[in-house]
């Protein structure tokens, strides 16, 4: 009989990008390339170096190619050439390839990862207002939560209406003798004994420690960044998982779970449900304990997790949207200091118009359907999370959250909408080589009432609060910090905040105004570009674009006209304008950071008393 032969193996398309180099002009009007990582260098003609500053991203060398003649048109019929120029880049060490990078961080792949001071978690329910969501979580962590593992539970109440926190009191006192550890409420007396217990241990740091946890000192202000604080310093040496009240301890599988881990700073993946019933068949009924879930990995090294994940499930295509700089700072002994999850239900923000910042295959699969345009534009029945097991540079959102709390974390800034945000670079900031591990599972993210999108939440123009550009900045500053110690690091964040404070107003309206109008304009073209190929998709996304870039045009006109002023912000008459309060609140925060390792052992030492 015949046999036909075999396909030949085809192996897979070298992924590479441009590594850390340094031009220096040199004689004939070349450059002289240096890797700053590894030494190697190349001498190139201008133009050559151009295009290899568009090959940041781990990316195919045909990848890489199109993408050059994209952005210089008259390049097309050249990518012989092109293809020729980066492979020698690559073989003489300018380029990095996935693979070497791959294969270096699984060498030596470290597997002890046995038992450690603070392994028993310590547990933070933050609550708001809302004893029906609360006692729906508490109940779910009753039901599937192995709470004889727990250090502590406690149930950390930021409530001002006298009957939700006498509701909130009871709810916690009932479960006190259902769940299997100590459940500790801690409302609005319990949280002043702790802080006058610490002022008693530390008296010269009283205001930096009201600053971070007395609601009396913020009582006109949203303070969902007190309540972390004092989760954090209720944990000190430990793990930390927190969890915001409306969210349901239970673990549903991501649609189309994959096993490959996957790097980037990369948004998460979404997919739309017309109700609850449509995601039933998700839910993980072996193991539905997130608590016991994000413990898997919290606190490992890179290497660590890599053992206890699959080191063969690292492949260079994990890296795909990586670039060379995020992973100079991926190592083996990168630690995981946070961990996250994706949600189902409520995506937790304030407006509906996130959905053009999708990852590119999510945007795909909504606009395939009608129905789930539809779904995604009118209803919150939304899953967004990870796939795969996914590290990332930064923290950013997540309705139950791991913190290794054995390290000196970052306090919260504790007055500001989006701290997450804040608190993930401040982090970056102090251990810029650490890494969150985002698990690709999710849990119920179902607020009390439920919401629907209205039709001011499809407003695309940046909300005029002032403090928040400052976040940006913050990753910007980080290289700018040599130091390699996280002390060192932290007091060097701590002369970043003073500074800020410190600043003119007008360097500070220019700064606001600078980023706000970078951003519209980078929305802008976002919108405008979708728009172009949105001639087949459903009417009603191509409305929302619309919608969006007749905003956007309209903020661009507003901010930069002559006169504008940055609004918003608390602006009592105590404070003044929001400039002033936000200057005066930097440079209180820049205390704050200098003080914070003393604050976190006098919390330490009076949460053993309790």
């Amino acid at each position: 009989m015949p046999v036909k032969p075999a396909n030949p193996f085809k192996p897979l398309p070298t992924r590479a990008a441009f590594d850390l180099c340094r031009a220096y002009p040199a004689q004939d009007g070349s450059l002289l390339l240096h890797n700053t990582r590894n030494g190697k260098r190349a001498m190139v003609r201008p133009e050559v170096y151009a295009s290899l500053l568009l090959c940041s991203q781990f990316k195919t060398l045909k990848e890489h190619t199109e993408a050059i003649i994209a952005r210089n048109p008259g390049m097309q019929g050249q990518q012989a050439d092109i293809r020729k120029v980066l492979k020698n880049m690559l073989d003489i060490g300018i380029m990095v390839s996935a693979k070497s990078a791959c294969d270096e961080l699984k060498k030596n792949i470290n597997k002890d990862a046995g038992e450690r001071p603070g392994d028993a978690p310590v547990v933070a329910i933050l609550t708001w207002e809302r004893p029906q969501a609360l006692e729906r979580l508490l109940e779910s962590i009753a039901a599937n939560c192995d709470t004889g593992s727990f250090h502590h539970l406690f149930v950390i109440d930021d409530s001002r209406k006298a009957e939700n926190i006498s509701q909130n009191k009871v709810i916690a006192s009932r479960y006190d003798s259902v769940v299997s550890c100590d459940l500790r409420y801690f409302g609005q007396s319990e949280q002043q004994s702790f802080i006058d217990e610490m002022v008693k241990q530390i008296p010269d740091q009283a205001d930096d420690i009201r600053f971070l946890t007395d609601q009396c000192r913020w009582k006109d202000h949203w303070t969902a960044g007190l309540s972390r604080n004092l989760a954090l310093l209720l944990s000190c040496g430990r793990r930390l998982v927190m969890m915001d009240d409306d969210a349901v301890c239970s673990v549903h599988n991501p649609p189309g779970q994959k096993s490959d881990i996957t790097f980037s700073d990369e948004p998460r993946e979404a997919t739309f449900f017309g109700n609850e019933q449509e995601w039933a068949h998700l839910q993980q009924p072996i193991n539905p304990d997130p608590v016991n879930r994000h413990m898997q990995c919290l606190g490992l090294t890179f290497s660590e997790a890599l053992a206890a994940l699959g080191e063969n499930h690292l492949k260079p295509g994990g890296l795909a949207s990586a670039t060379a700089l995020q992973l100079s700072e991926l190592q083996q002994d990168s630690a995981i200091l946070v961990t996250e999850c994706g949600s189902l239900g409520c995506p937790g923000t304030a407006r509906n118009t996130w959905l053009p910042n999708m990852a590119p295959a999510s945007l795909k699969r909504m606009l395939a359907s009608g129905d789930k345009t539809t779904q995604a534009l009118s209803s919150r029945k939304v899953w967004s999370g990870r796939s795969q097991p996914h590290f990332a540079p930064r923290s950013n959102m997540s309705q139950i959250t791991g913190f290794d709390n054995r390290r000196v974390l970052p306090p919260y800034l504790p007055i500001l909408r989006g701290q997450d945000r804040l608190f993930g670079s401040m982090l970056d900031f102090v251990y810029p080589t650490s890494v969150v591990l985002d698990y690709p599972w999710a849990v119920p993210h179902l607020p009390l009432p439920e919401r629907k999108w209205r039709d001011r939440d499809l407003n695309f123009t940046p909300a005029d609060s002032f403090p928040r550009f400052i976040v940006e900045k913050i990753v910007e500053s980080k290289t700018s910090c040599q130091s390699s110690s996280p002390a060192d690091r932290m007091t060097a964040l701590s002369a970043w905040f003073y500074d800020l404070g410190t600043a003119s107003d007008s360097t500070l309206k220019s700064l606001y105004i600078d980023n706000r109008l970078r951003d519209d304009s980078e929305r802008l073209q976002q919108l405008s570009k979708l728009l172009a190929k949105a001639e087949s998709t459903p009417v009603n996304w191509q409305n929302y674009l619309r919608n969006g870039i007749t905003q956007l045009n309209a903020d661009l006109d507003k901010v930069s006209r002559e006169g504008f002023e940055p609004g918003s912000g608390p602006a009592t008459p105590e404070s003044g304008a929001a400039v002033t309060f936000w200057k005066t609140v930097w440079c209180e925060f820049s205390s704050v950071l200098k003080s914070w390792p003393q604050i976190r052992q006098a919390a330490a030492r009076v949460v053993s008393t309790l």
